[in-house]
């Protein structure tokens, strides 16, 4: 099966078992002081987007692989942002847009290709929380991102990568693991999401390396797995979720490596 047919299907298997056992958020959270509960963390990262990108108050976004939702919801009650949200699942879709009018969050949200972006209109932030490094065609969705931004907008990616410092070895024992387990074609280093940023006509403006305050997720994750519910799951869906499971080791191990990055990404349109 092609790897986007099995992201699609990943998702439209387990989303429901996400939002119940994990949350709205389904991405990392940061960490400030280490004692933040975990749904604390996760909105302290999209803080941690919105303070580093300097995102204005009713500022048009587009959420590039939004999941559940709940990034969308989230800056739309924070900051009163017009937001666009697209994923390639159509279970999360339907999970989205009924968390969305469940908390009265004005939002739009889509089925949509991150490869293949159809919007018509323009935005002042394109965001993507750890959708890209899912992509098998980067360089399009770069392109189709920076294609959608007003003059001065900015593109804010927040993601995981291969450390510049990562040895084959290590590249081997430690990311192998994840790209398998999660879905990721082949994990690159910031440098060559750099080369995307600039191909597509946008400047960089900032990269943060910010593994230190989002590894404590994968603590959390681990722990996860001790839940029943996830192997009765694991039992019905096969192989394959067992893997996803593994990965959660993995990325813990991988981001122990140093072999592992979580980066913030931040370029701006010309």
């Amino acid at each position: 099966m092609p790897l986007k047919e099995k992201i699609i299907q990943h998702y439209d298997e387990i989303s429901p078992y996400y939002r119940d056992l994990w949350g709205i958020h389904i991405h990392h959270g940061y960490w400030k002081t280490g004692l933040e509960t975990k749904d604390e963390a996760q909105e302290q990262l999209i803080d941690c987007l919105i303070s580093h990108a300097q995102i204005q108050r009713c500022a048009t976004i587009l959420d590039v692989g939004c999941g559940l939702g709940g990034t969308a919801i989230y800056l739309h009650k924070k900051i009163g942002a017009h937001v666009t949200g697209v994923t390639i699942s159509p279970r999360q879709i339907e999970i989205a847009n009924e968390l969305a009018q469940s908390r009265g969050a004005d939002v739009r949200l889509m089925l949509m290709d991150a490869e293949s972006l159809t919007l018509g209109g323009s935005f002042d932030v394109v965001l993507s929380v750890e959708a890209i490094s899912h992509l098998n065609h980067k360089a399009d969705c770069f392109h189709s991102m920076a294609r959608l931004l007003k003059a001065g907008g900015k593109l804010v990616i927040a993601d995981w990568f291969r450390s510049h410092a990562a040895s084959p070895k290590e590249e081997f024992e430690f990311l192998r693991p994840v790209e398998r387990a999660m879905l990721v074609p082949k994990l690159e280093s910031p440098s060559v999401y750099m080369k995307y940023v600039t191909a597509a006509g946008l400047n960089v403006i900032k990269f943060e390396d910010l593994s230190t305050n989002v590894q404590k997720t994968w603590d959390l994750a681990t722990d996860l797995i001790k839940n029943p519910t996830l192997w009765k799951l694991a039992a019905a869906l096969g192989p394959d979720f067992l893997v996803f499971l593994d990965g959660f080791r993995a990325m813990k191990a991988a981001y122990k490596s140093k072999a592992l990055v979580y980066g913030l990404l931040i370029g701006q349109k010309k």
